[in-house]
C-alpha cells in the first residue's frame, strides 16, 4: 500500500508540475517578466 501511495503522490506532483510548466512556461520566463513590472511599480 505504501508503494502505491508514494507512486500516486509522485505522479500527481509530476502532473501538477507539467501543468504549471505549460501554463507559465519555464521558470526563467516568469522571473524575467516580473522584474520590469516591479521597477515600473516602484517608479
Amino acid at each position: 500500500m505504501r508503494k502505491r501511495l508514494i507512486l500516486w503522490t509522485l505522479m500527481t506532483s509530476a502532473l501538477v508540475a507539467i501543468t504549471v510548466w505549460t501554463m507559465l512556461g519555464p521558470p526563467d520566463q516568469p522571473s524575467g517578466l516580473r522584474l520590469p513590472s516591479r521597477t515600473a511599480a516602484a517608479r
